[in-house]
């Protein structure tokens, strides 16, 4: 309680945060019940048509022809619930997969160097020196280092894509101008089952294990769970959560965990050699900002907090491909049902 009444504003944010992973959830839920509706509408409307091309007597022309159109208006409407899961905006572009180690080791580094460049010029501490810290993927990065297996590259690769979009909205938009961030650790799942890296021997961090209790994920249905810890104000988390839900990747936040952080935390961190970039305002932005500090003053002071944020990303079904319209047009002049179309996996 005493919490609660010192952080009056984050414990709203937090309720809100709460709320809307509910909600979340169920729409997820929702969709996926969908789905299997179709699907199960589907099968049975093809068995009935089946079924009804062997009675004896045989169904009229106005039935069978009926059947056959239940039969195009399941699978349309199971077309168009999998297309709604699966049309994001931002997907992982399967020809960027490195095709081999050597392709993939170049990518990490090259992703670790645009993150780092990213922390630079917002201003965020990072929990040690710009040069070592990996994001996430100390396995992989030093002369040591080894790629995973050929068949696990892909994985291993849509973390790491996600990973960047996840840490860009953070160290983007939800970074505010005058007020510092820091990133206390990134984590991933080992999808790559590679061993610990003896260049970065504090990379054990960077691997979590999820709990079934939060995860999606089942039969027909993988994720990758990602952990990531900052310190910054509330403000920054919501942000954050409202770049999150506008689903330009099915991410999905699972838990939010909230812990007092001290200010000196981040100065510390920050003198012990790390490079971080002063915001500069230009002289409107200097007006808009001295005009905010003396309309905008919030009765209770906000406070630095800890954020342990785990976040899924979902690898939902791919859509159904388009019935071929010539072989739609033939199966129509012998009066056959069509075979219904592929809806992945």
């Amino acid at each position: 309680m005493d919490f609660v009444k010192r952080n009056p504003i984050l414990t709203a944010i937090l309720v809100i945060c709460v709320a809307a992973f509910a909600v979340e959830s169920y729409f997820l839920w929702s969709f996926n019940g969908k789905v299997a509706v179709a699907k199960r509408n589907l099968s049975n409307a093809q068995a009935k048509a089946e079924s009804d091309e062997k009675a004896v007597p045989a169904p009229t022309p106005e039935n069978k022809d009926a059947a056959l159109k239940n039969v195009d208006a399941l699978q349309a409407s199971l077309n168009k619930t999998t297309t709604t899961l699966t049309d994001t905006k931002i997907k992982i572009d399967t020809k960027e997969i490195p095709k081999d180690s050597a392709e993939f080791l170049i990518a990490v580094q090259s992703y670790v160097t645009k993150l780092q460049s990213k922390a630079t010029e917002k201003g965020v501490v990072l929990p040690t020196a710009v040069k070592d810290y990996t994001f996430g993927m100390s396995m992989y990065i030093g002369g040591k280092a080894q790629a995973p297996a050929p068949d696990k590259l892909p994985a291993v690769f849509t973390q790491m894509k996600v990973l960047e979009y996840i840490l860009g909205h953070l160290m983007g938009d939800a970074k505010l101008d005058g007020q510092l961030m820091m990133i206390a650790n990134i984590a991933r799942e080992n999808v790559g089952a590679g061993a610990a890296n003896a260049d970065n021997p504090g990379g054990a961090s960077d691997i979590f294990t999820v709990s079934p209790l939060v995860s999606a994920r089942g039969p027909g249905v993988n994720t990758y769970a990602f952990q990531i810890q900052f310190i910054s104000y509330s403000e920054t988390l919501r942000l954050l959560l409202n770049d999150l839900k506008t689903f330009d990747m099915p991410l999905v936040v699972r838990s939010i965990e909230v812990e007092p952080a001290l200010e000196s935390t981040i100065t510390t961190a920050a003198n012990q050699g790390q490079p971080v970039a002063a915001p500069r305002l230009n002289a409107a932005e200097k007006a808009k900002a001295a005009k905010d500090a003396q309309t905008l003053k919030p009765v209770v002071a906000d406070n630095y907090s800890k954020f342990t944020i785990t976040i899924e990303y979902i690898e939902l079904p791919k859509p159904a491909p388009a019935p071929d319209a010539e072989g739609a047009a033939g199966t129509a002049g012998t009066g056959t049902p069509a075979a219904p179309a592929a809806t992945g996996s």
